[in-house]
């Protein structure tokens, strides 16, 4: 029997899953996905600041040349049309539909069909470095599938040579990781098949670099953007421990075991598939998964403003190891199997992260009620409880704040201000470290971690604020600070207005007494 898309309505069927991939973000209204509400919020400043005389008291936003731009330029261009929010979605959108064609393109171009394995891997669109939110790096790594399958299509010739320097262009520009992504599938390619045509090391590392010398053409706006950008600095370097980690929780999202399990079958079925004299292995791929997991194990935890850096390549190694295995003379009965197997275990992840997403969201609306007592041009101070790292929760609303700079036009403390990775400048120097983002965060006590809420609040300057609103702990936990009163409280958030006291007649007097609970 034909394999899963070899039949007449293959093309409706590789259609349907690409589909398919989409719904778990189709009908979302706020993502709730952690650094995509931070996006927001910039997203909010570089399309309506000039507009906003009271943000741009704090704000500043200059376009600048940087590989960090893919949603940002898209937002900026559909704005007009869509709304920010509405552009916002259809940046997350293009995700699944861009990472989900280029899985069964590349499978297609490399083994003829689509092969129940790229079913497989398409779950792994919704890794953690999406779920995450980091949005600019997924598009560009989807582009660079997309690109890396018209490379192999071309072939090589002038053509290729020519086309590609403005795709590597433009995938940098959306994201440097999706340029070095590139770089990796391409590498691979040329070093497969150059060496099994000549068999000499030296001629295959050059007519490499012959081949891949077009996409080179990023290292001069990269090295003029390293120039002017200031550095975030680079840490994390070979934590083993903490790599397995990632590698071994890279479909995490909100059921521990579950997650695992579902991260462990694939790599089972990688290690099955490298010994099993039923499935055969592309050279090209399988050269570029063991690259991408050899930079995975040497990149550190941290490079210019990215955090989380080696957790974002890991489970692009698992997907391109998947990519590169074929079955080739297994009976039509195992083949169908295999395929059903790959079909239910997709469904599987895509309708638990539907749940998952529709459920944050709806708990998300429900922090947001807090936003009825914040003023539009408050001066907001969040502070947002992580778990313990010993915990599998993910701090998803760790930007909650920046929804409120969205909906209310208020000062938020959670954006990004760093040239390395963005071109928005936050000025609030009253505010000191607590202007920008990961001073918002604290830990709680159980996990004898730094900051506590405690430590957070002593140190924070809450007259450069108007509001202080603190999400995670329940009220009655919250440590007393004098100049906070209590105006609104939920289960696990409380908003607390700062006491600005007037001078009268000599006397200081609060103005704020009357809301004291």
């Amino acid at each position: 029997m034909p394999t899963l898309l070899r039949k007449r309505g293959g093309l409706l069927v590789a259609v349907l899953l690409v589909l398919a991939t989409m719904l778990p973000v189709a009908f979302l209204k706020t993502p709730p996905m952690i650094d995509v509400l931070g996006h927001m919020g910039r997203y909010e400043l570089q399309t309506g600041l000039d507009r906003q005389p009271f943000l741009q008291t704090f704000y500043a936003f200059h376009w600048q040349l940087l590989g960090n731009l893919g949603a940002d330029l898209l937002v900026q261009a559909l704005q007009p049309l869509l709304g920010m929010v509405g552009a916002t979605r259809v940046a997350i959108l293009l995700v699944p539909l861009l990472a989900g064609s280029g899985i069964l393109l590349l499978s297609r171009q490399v083994h003829g069909r689509v092969t129940p394995f790229a079913v497989f891997a398409l779950a792994l669109i919704y890794a953690l470095p999406f779920t995450w939110g980091f949005l600019n790096f997924s598009l560009a790594m989807a582009c660079a599938l997309l690109a890396f399958t018209l490379w192999l299509r071309l072939g090589g010739g002038a053509m290729r040579t020519t086309l590609f320097i403005p795709l590597s262009l433009a995938v940098w520009l959306c994201h440097t990781f999706g340029w070095a992504f590139l770089g990796i599938l391409c590498t691979a390619e040329s070093l497969a098949r150059r060496h099994e045509e000549t068999r000499s090391i030296p001629s295959t590392l050059i007519e490499t670099l012959r081949d891949c010398a077009p996409l080179l053409a990023p290292l001069v706006p990269m090295l003029m953007w390293r120039s002017t950008a200031a550095s975030a600095g680079i840490d994390g370097w070979f934590d083993i421990k903490e790599k397995a980690t990632w590698l071994i929780s890279t479909l995490r999202l909100r059921w521990e075991w579950t997650d695992l399990l579902s991260a462990g079958l694939l790599i089972t079925i990688v290690c099955a598939g490298l010994y099993s004299r039923r499935i055969t292995i592309d050279r090209a791929l399988a050269l570029a998964a063991a690259i991408a997991f050899a930079t995975f194990l040497l990149l550190p935890r941290q490079i210019f403003g990215s955090v989380f850096a080696d957790m974002r390549l890991a489970p692009y190694a698992l997907m391109l190891a998947l990519l590169a295995l074929r079955e080739n003379d297994a009976s039509d009965r195992g083949r169908r199997l295999l395929s059903l197997c790959a079909v239910a275990f997709l469904a599987f992840r895509l309708t638990l992260t539907t749940h998952v997403y529709q459920e944050r969201e709806r708990e998300l609306e429900d922090h947001l009620a807090a936003l009825q007592v914040i003023p539009e041009a408050a001066r907001l101070a969040t502070l947002i409880e992580l778990p313990c790292h010993s915990e599998w929760a993910l701090p998803w609303y760790s930007h909650i704040g920046s929804v409120a700079l969205v909906r209310k036009h208020v000062f938020a403390n959670d954006q990004w201000a760093n040239s390395s990775m963005n071109p928005l400048q936050v000025r609030f120097a009253e505010a000191g470290r607590f202007a920008t983002d990961d001073r918002q965060l604290f830990y709680p006590v159980r996990c004898g971690m730094t900051p506590t809420l405690e430590q957070s609040l002593r140190a924070m300057p809450i007259r450069a604020f108007t509001h202080v609103w603190i999400v995670g702990p329940a009220p009655a936990a919250i440590p007393r600070r004098d100049g906070l009163a209590r105006i609104w409280q939920s289960a696990d958030a409380t908003v607390f207005a700062v006491d600005r006291p007037l001078i009268v007649d000599g006397q200081r007097i609060s103005k704020l007494s009357k809301l004291q609970p």
